[in-house]
């Protein structure tokens, strides 16, 4: 385990011994990155590791396992009672496996779950496993920073830290304090006060020598981040149409591996139809994606050249694939090679230029039957929803006087690597600010964290 830093180690270890564990941290301290090495080491025919999180954009960035807490659970919007929500997953043979076969349950972005939904999943636990432990005996590994986007809600906030059952749960809290994101030390500064609400004067002065930048000038444009869905369609779309250049459009389609198609299952199977459509509603690719040359967008998977899920880019033009292979691994005509008469789209990132082709989104319900699409979206505006939990290459973010919701503006800050990748439109202090709730809760925690620095115990 020598990727991992000391505090990554230290709650990696109380894992490995089984604890059930709260695992927080500013953004770009590495949680992720943990939940996933936990999960390769952890996972073995005799231990089954469920990987779910609050939202379908946190659960694709988390891992191609991961599922949303709710589809996991099979409670739906989980407003039914318990009695009920028991009757229901007991009818569900894929739902009620889950939850019997789950040894460790791993729910990213806690600080999403309001304290209703955790009540009725820990007492579903017990019924359903019929196991009157905490959450039915399952290890719990919840994950998440207080301090970022809070559970939706009407009225008043309230967190799930706040319900009687988290401190009756024995959960050790693990606080991860080294940032691997953002590697200057000054950034890193400004960060852990905008997160905590506590941004000082000369942090201020840092942050708006971020403003007033050229940056329309630039090759690669920053994505402007914003905190509505309806913003974010309306600027892309209409920078699209602004461009006079060449378009294509791509459609996602639904494909199936030869053993999957066997099975009798088709598009037209209604559970498959439902499934896909349950997908589309979550994923961060498009049902329908039409492109441009010159139109600014941004990379939606990992690849192995360097080029990350966040990565941006600018279309420099449609080409097909200059070759492939057969499977005695020889070269063959690209006339002949799948998607042989497929132009993909020509992307310039950062670090070089690269032919984006399909990528495939696996069901989680139906192994085998896949959702492919050109990874790729339009960037030049997302959402702070969307971009929670992703790494930008460059942001402009607008932190002014308007209202912001309590960690939102110290979420859409934390999203870029460093100073440079960050353009600021507006700034104003009022902006960042903690939940007193939240200030309260980590203040609590304060002794029994296990801090980066200190020494792994045994």
């Amino acid at each position: 385990m020598e990727t991992l830093n000391a505090g990554q180690q230290a709650a990696f270890n109380a894992i490995m011994e089984g604890k059930s564990i709260f695992l927080t941290g500013p953004g770009g301290t590495g949680k992720s990155f943990l939940i996933k090495e936990v999960y390769d080491k952890l996972s073995s025919p005799s231990h089954s590791v469920s990987l779910t999180a609050m939202t379908g954009c946190a659960a694709l960035l988390l891992h191609t396992k991961a599922k949303t807490l709710h589809s996991w659970s099979g409670i739906g919007l989980g407003t039914d009672v318990v009695p009920l929500l028991v009757g229901k997953i007991k009818k569900s043979r894929r739902a009620l496996l889950r939850w019997m076969k789950t040894d460790t349950l791993v729910i990213d972005e806690v600080s999403m779950m309001t304290p209703e939904i955790f009540e009725k999943l820990e007492e579903i636990a017990r019924k359903v496993r019929r196991d009157e432990r905490p959450f039915g005996g399952i290890q719990l590994i919840m994950v998440g920073d207080f301090f970022q986007l809070p559970p939706v809600a009407k009225g008043e906030v309230s967190f799930v830290f706040e319900s009687p059952l988290w401190n009756s749960m024995g959960l050790t809290t693990h606080a991860l304090t080294e940032i691997v994101r953002q590697k200057n030390p000054e950034f890193q500064a400004i960060l852990n006060e905008a997160r905590t609400g506590t941004l000082t004067k000369a942090s201020l002065k840092v942050l708006r020598r971020r403003m007033d930048l050229d940056y329309k000038s630039l090759e690669i444009q920053p994505s402007m981040l914003f905190t509505r869905r309806g913003e974010v369609d309306s600027i892309n779309a209409t920078h699209l149409k602004k461009l006079q250049t060449e378009k294509k459009t791509y459609k996602a389609t639904t494909t199936f591996n030869p053993i999957t198609q066997t099975r009798g299952l088709s598009t037209n199977s209604p559970e498959v139809e439902a499934a896909v459509q349950a997908l589309d509603k979550v994923a961060a690719y498009s049902v329908e994606l039409t492109l441009a040359v010159g139109a600014q967008v941004m990379l939606l998977n990992n690849k192995t050249n360097g080029l990350v899920n966040g990565s941006r880019g600018v279309v420099v033009g449609f080409e097909r694939p200059p070759t492939n292979e057969d499977l005695s691994g020889a070269k063959v005509p690209a006339k002949e090679a799948k998607h042989s008469d497929v132009l993909f789209p020509l992307v310039k990132f950062k670090g070089g230029t690269e032919l984006i082709q399909f990528h495939d989104w696996e069901l989680q319900e139906f192994p085998g039957v896949k959702r492919q699409q050109i990874p790729l979206k339009l960037a030049y505006a997302i959402t702070i929803h969307k971009a929670q939990g992703a790494t930008l290459d460059c942001a402009l973010i607008d932190v002014g006087g308007r209202t912001f919701e309590y960690g939102q503006a110290y979420t859409a800050l934390s999203r870029v690597k460093d100073m440079e990748s960050l353009y600021i439109h507006d700034l104003a202090a009022e902006a960042f600010k903690a939940h007193p709730k939240v200030v309260a809760f980590y203040a609590s925690q304060t002794s029994q964290t296990s801090q980066a620095s200190e020494p792994t115990h045994s």
